[in-house]
């Protein structure tokens, strides 16, 4: 009863289970019994025979002990009595398997064992092991092609050592008569230069037992150090060749003094090679070789080629299939959605559905002579009586007879980056400008190749997702291009966005943060499209593939292949702000003419009104992806059309690339700041940066550029009209454009000019709204300047 109420953790016991432990209780006394007695110990043929048989069993069951004092248990009377009875019916071999199965179910029975759902766990546990076994065995498989091909591209670059300190070798001995042995020296330098040492065993060699190389008799040249040719380069241990030699004769100063000793052979094993110092032909001397081992190589030696760096960084997608909603419940919501159009006298039927990581997309097919419009209008009337945080209609949807009406989950799944850099789309990609954007309504990844669109806007709210998304096109482009093939611009007025990626080998220049700088390298961008037009002008090419594909051709050309550069600005609204005609202009440019010289660009900005983004700019940038904005109005300054004001925030996107008739609503991908630093931090401790000059001398020249403005605004290019304005705001005590126009009888232009220039000058104050500006300079003060020009003149 104690166990029964263990396991039911209640007060009510049950009946069944009550009988059960009875039964299981008598099943093992009849097995004990069975196990126990013989049955020639026991007849029961007779009533005199049947008395003793029960004597005897009720002794074995009150004691336990034989004489001999050994511990035994026969079942007792009733054990045995069963047991017996058993015997007679079906023999000892069928009631032990009589009891025995009577014991497995009732043990069943008790403890509420299924057969079916432990066959079922554990085929399910199976499965899971044999798919985590076979998917580490699949990540081994593709570590060890990746570590394959990276040594494949390496160079055949030597190395010296890694010792985190100086090696100095004794410099003084004198040789005995040459030894020729196997694995210690050969007397000729010159058949030392195909010999080959490895690394790992000169360490032990070296670090182990010093004093087994040389017993020097002269000490004084001990500290004399040859040093490290520069032309040897760090690599693998791997990478180098067999008959490569590690040491060789090239190294050798002229300043090594030569000592007199004795060397010993060294005791090492002998398939170790030695490159022993070459012949003095004047004094018939050995010189010595001095090698200093390094423990870093320098960044000249780092010349590696790039690798993107591991998918193990980022966060697994596990929830990438997993469906967000049963079907049951949503095909009780489609059923709900046709009543609610039935009500205001729609008819419409539920076609299909899709479920996506943030919606779910019903498509209906409106009944004869209903017009789309008609749905489209009972929108809020659809969200009110569905309970949904809002209703997007697509109408119709392209491709499709129907009508797509998009309901938020109630449980979204995020979108990680890496399911959509592990994807084949992504790997089977050929432009290295690929960035991953998210996932569409029925959850297929959305790609965008920036070299075809050509250029990017991205608009939305503040907290709506576009650094994420910047981020997310960034990793794309570190995982799928080299810096040899692309190269970043970043200009980050916001200064904590984007300057994490300082230090990459892909920036042309450290992230711009000053918005007075970023002209600079807009300004530097121009000059940069100009030139490479000029040298397509001179290849007879249209574009930058053919310019590179022509460089190829022509292997006697060393020209370099230009990369792809791509430029990024977050929060263009703060540029515009500080320099706007400046910056206008060189974005115009770009985004006119850069695409074939192979410039893209990718600017964000919350909401790209006309004050930000001129209808130039705007016309030039055809593909478009907006986030969640406030309004409808906002949503047709960014895409030229309602809906974005419909999305959810948190990543929900509509993308509308430059080939599409209408915007595709998605999903953003996701990552966070961690996985960011972790995946920038491995690339930089691989791979310096490679910064561009010329890019800071464009920006250091900005200030230059406009003292020269200045400089050319001098008094022989002024108006002629200047000084009689500035004697008209002297003497009038004010200045205005009104009052230059009624004294000089001049234009509303010029007159405004004229005001400009005497602000620059610093002869009047700056612009206060619709009061008149102040004028700095006295009477006294103008009259010395108009004696000090009389005199100059």
């Amino acid at each position: 009863m104690s166990l029964d109420y263990f396991l039911e953790s209640r007060l009510k016991l049950t009946r069944q289970r009550f009988t059960a432990v009875i039964m299981l209780w008598l099943s093992f006394t009849v097995l004990a019994a069975l196990l126990a007695t013989q049955q020639d110990q026991l007849r029961i043929d007779a009533a005199e025979s049947a008395r003793k048989a029960i004597q005897v069993l009720w002794a074995h069951g009150i004691e336990i002990y034989d004489p001999a004092g050994a511990f035994r248990f026969s079942g007792g009377l009733t054990g045995g009595l069963a047991a017996s009875g058993l015997r007679a019916l079906i023999g000892q071999t069928g009631a032990l398997i009589f009891v025995l199965v009577m014991i497995l179910a009732l043990l069943v029975l008790i403890f509420n064992l299924s057969v079916s759902k432990f066959i079922f766990k554990t085929a399910t546990t199976i499965n899971k092991t044999q798919g985590k076994v076979q998917q580490v065995m699949k990540q081994q498989v593709n570590d060890l092609r990746q570590h394959r091909e990276i040594r494949q591209q390496q160079p055949q670059i030597r190395r010296i050592d890694s010792a985190d300190y100086d090696l100095q070798l004794p410099t003084s001995w004198q040789p005995t008569e040459p030894v020729r042995k196997k694995g210690l020296y050969k007397p000729d330098a010159e058949s030392f230069e195909d010999d080959y040492i490895d690394d790992t065993l000169l360490d032990e060699s070296i670090y182990a037992r010093p004093e087994s190389f040389a017993k020097v008799g002269n000490d004084n040249n001990v500290d004399d150090v040859v040093q490290d040719d520069n032309s040897w380069a760090a690599s693998s241990w791997l990478d180098l060749p067999e008959n490569d030699p590690l040491f060789s004769d090239d190294g050798i100063s002229s300043d090594a003094d030569i000592g007199s000793g004795v060397i010993d052979e060294p005791n090492v094993t002998s398939d170790i090679k030695f490159a022993m110092p070459a012949q003095n032909k004047s004094t018939g001397q050995r010189q010595p070789v001095v090698h200093h081992a390094h423990g870093h190589p320098s960044m000249e030696q780092q010349s590696l080629p790039y690798t993107p760096p591991s998918l193990e960084l980022l966060k697994d997608d596990t929830q990438q299939r997993k469906v967000q909603m049963h079907a049951g419940a949503i095909r009780a919501l489609g059923r709900k959605l046709e009543q609610t159009l039935e009500s205001f006298k729609v008819q419409a039927k539920v076609v299909n559905f899709t479920t996506g990581p943030t919606i779910t997309r019903f498509e209906l097919t409106p009944g004869p002579g209903v017009k789309v419009s008609k749905i489209v209008n009972l929108a809020d009337d659809i969200a009110l009586n569905l309970a949904a945080m809002g209703v997007r209609i697509e109408a119709p949807i392209p491709g499709k007879a129907a009508i797509g009406i998009e309901i938020p989950n109630k449980e979204t799944t995020p979108v990680l980056l890496r399911s959509l850099l592990e994807s084949q789309e992504f790997i089977q990609a050929k432009s290295p400008l690929t960035a991953a954007l998210g996932r569409d309504v029925q959850g297929n990844p959305i790609f965008c190749d920036l070299a075809k669109m050509p250029h990017l806007l991205i608009a939305g709210a503040t907290g709506s997702g576009k650094s994420v998304c910047i981020n997310c096109i960034l990793m794309s482009l570190l995982y799928k291009a080299t810096p040899d093939q692309v190269k970043l611009l970043m200009i980050d007025p916001k200064v904590v966005e984007l300057s994490v990626y300082n230090g990459i080998p892909h920036l042309i220049q450290p992230v711009v943060t000053d918005p007075k700088k970023a002209y600079g390298v807009l300004n530097w961008a121009v000059d940069e499209m100009v030139r490479r037009y000029s040298l397509f002008a001179d290849r007879s090419v249209r574009d930058i593939a053919s310019y590179n594909a022509a460089l190829d051709l022509d292997q006697e050309d060393e020209s370099e292949r230009l990369p792809l550069i791509l430029l990024v600005i977050d929060e263009l609204s703060d540029l515009m702000a500080t320099t706007p005609t400046e910056v206008e202009d060189a974005i115009a440019r770009l985004t006119a003419m850069a695409r074939a010289a192979g410039i893209h660009m990718i600017i964000a900005t919350q909401r790209p009104s006309v004050d930000v983004i001129t209808g130039v700019i705007k016309a030039n940038i055809p593909s478009r992806i907006a986030f969640a904005v406030a309004s409808q109005i906002d949503s047709r300054t960014i895409i030229d059309m309602g809906g974005a004001e419909k999305l959810l925030g948190k990543g929900d996107l509509l993308y509308y690339p430059q080939s599409a008739s209408k915007p595709l609503r998605g999903q953003g991908a996701f990552i966070t700041d961690s996985e960011v630093e972790k995946v920038l931090h491995t690339i930089k401790s691989n791979y310096t940066p490679d910064y561009d000059d010329n890019v800071a001398e464009a920006i250091a020249s900005i200030p230059d550029a406009k003292n020269a403005k200045d400089d050319r605004s001098s008094p022989g290019e002024q108006d002629e009209l200047l000084p009689q304005a500035l004697s008209i705001v002297v003497e009038t005590g004010y200045a205005s454009v009104s009052l230059l126009q009624r004294k000089m009888t001049v234009g509303y232009p010029r007159a405004a000019r004229l005001i400009d220039r005497l602000h620059e000058m610093g002869y009047i104050g700056p612009f206060e709204g619709s009061k008149p500006r102040k004028v700095l300079l006295s009477m006294s003060q103008y009259m010395d300047l108009q004696q000090k020009e009389d005199t100059e003149k």
